[in-house]
């Protein structure tokens, strides 16, 4: 997925499939808890520095429903609720 100029998610492309056809796994990273790594679909308004637990976790499970085998958190708590 892709962050265009306005920092939301775009939809999904097949690179995931695609590399899963090849044989490859998809890992992606690093995903933090702060609004300011957070795609704007997820972000709350308490500011950048902010954590955001619940966007962060959001965040994840759009790439996990998109097929990514893996992720790399800052925040391990965090990743495992997203799981």
């Amino acid at each position: 997925m892709q962050r265009p100029s306005d920092g939301r998610l775009d939809a999904p492309t097949s690179l995931v499939s695609d590399a899963h056809r090849a044989g490859l796994l998809v890992h992606v990273w690093t995903f933090r808890p702060e609004n300011r790594f957070i795609a704007a679909d997820f972000r709350d308004g308490n500011g950048e520095n902010a954590r955001n637990v619940q966007g962060s976790i959001a965040e994840i499970r759009r790439y996990i429903e998109a097929g990514v085998d893996g992720f790399f958190t800052d925040d391990p708590e965090v990743g495992r609720a997203a799981l």
